[in-house]
């Protein structure tokens, strides 16, 4: 039976719409930081956790998005932040390190997020706003989860945040948007501290492991040739969720679903580096750090503009990678080593969409002429060495 209970009075649209813009505000500051620091936090369960997370956030903004549309119809504009929250989202943006990001981030923003939900939640009629009850609901329980995962020790907290003002601040409609302050650019990415980082990388990964002639492909199958190929795989996906990081951080004037692709890029990414680092000491008898790693392509990628970013890694790396794993799957399931090819297997279902990411945004950055971008990638192919790598 349906619930007679009493309306409550809660909030009016006008002021429902001014907290949803406040949290807007926080999410937009932690998700473009997050992808900043991400590349830089050395230690992979830190990398693993910042891509889980960003992608929720990312999600969550949309959502958000979408519900100030409905309360400020048609405007989807969540307003500049006033002094006091301009203050609260510099001290984000003024984080100098990884850990000082973490710090804030998780012991100053996300709980001042988390406790003026539960305000925004305690006071709000649950009938004329179901909508924003199920919505805070979700983005509540995430916040929490994120909290608990990465959270400061309790004594290193700032317990002068800003907490349960966070979701009445002022937001003013007419100034023009925050601009959000981009990171240096990276000289290369963060490993744990037992990984070892040379010029060359792992001697014992040859090219042929990396070819996309059907004929000279080679699928590794010998136990010593599987771990180090195994363990370069983990970096290679480690190293393509630091530039799906740093595509999103370094282009905040992209629409807002390419960072939401980036973001879930970014997850099914460090995902994959997961599987690997699973799969190592369990199938194959070695594990992360037990072999050096190199940058050598991450920098060849990484110096590059966005469009070529998403020429050279999504529509090519990334597509190559496709037939590899295609064909790596056939072989491993033909020798009996069905684990294996089955993580093949679903390397092979993410890429299909990271490709699709890199012909969207790749033609939007061509004034949305798909056949032009087309002939782009087909011309930066033309520089490439035979494993698909810029010569």
């Amino acid at each position: 039976m349906l619930s007679h209970e009493p309306l409550r009075r809660g909030y009016d649209v006008d002021d429902n719409a001014i907290r949803f813009s406040n949290y807007f505000h926080v999410l937009r500051e932690l998700v473009h930081f997050s992808n900043g620091w991400l590349p830089l936090a050395p230690e992979f369960e830190t990398k693993y956790r910042l891509g889980d997370h960003l992608h929720d956030d990312a999600r969550a903004i949309s959502k958000v998005k979408r519900r100030l549309y409905e309360l400020r119809h048609p405007s989807e504009y969540p307003g500049a932040p006033g002094p006091e929250l301009n203050a609260f989202l510099d001290r984000i943006a003024g984080a100098g390190s990884p850990e000082e990001h973490l710090a804030i981030a998780y012991g100053e923003a996300k709980p001042a997020l988390v406790e003026a939900i539960e305000v925004h939640l305690g006071t709000l009629d649950p009938v004329t706003d179901e909508p924003s009850l199920r919505l805070l609901t979700q983005l509540h329980q995430r916040q929490a989860h994120h909290i608990a995962e990465l959270a400061p020790a309790p004594r290193s907290r700032n317990q002068q945040r800003a907490a349960t003002k966070l979701g009445s601040l002022p937001i003013d409609l007419k100034a023009p948007a925050r601009e959000l302050r981009l990171l240096p650019p990276l000289e290369e990415p963060a490993r744990d501290d037992f990984v070892e980082v040379t010029a060359d990388g792992d001697p014992f990964l040859s090219d042929e492991l990396y070819v996309n002639d059907p004929d000279e492909n080679h699928v590794p199958v010998e136990p010593e040739e599987q771990r180090h190929f195994f363990h370069g795989l983990m970096d290679a996906e480690l190293c393509a969720a630091e530039l799906m990081a740093r595509n999103s951080h370094e282009h905040p004037e992209m629409p807002w679903d390419f960072h939401v692709d980036m973001a879930r890029q970014t997850w099914d990414e460090v995902r994959h580096a997961r599987v690997h680092e699973i799969l190592m000491p369990t199938e194959l008898g070695c594990a992360w750090g037990d072999y050096p790693i190199g940058f050598g392509y991450f920098r060849s990628i990484y110096e590059r503009d966005l469009l070529d970013r998403l020429a050279l890694f999504n529509s090519t790396s990334e597509q190559k990678a496709m037939w590899r794993h295609s064909h790596r799957r056939k072989i491993l399931v033909d020798r009996g080593q069905a684990t294996i090819a089955k993580v093949f297997d679903y390397l092979l279902a993410d890429e299909v969409p990271h490709v699709h990411n890199g012909v969207r945004w790749g033609t939007y950055l061509i004034d949305g002429d798909e056949r032009a971008y087309r002939a782009y990638v087909r011309e930066l192919r033309e520089g490439l060495d035979r494993t698909g790598a810029p010569s």
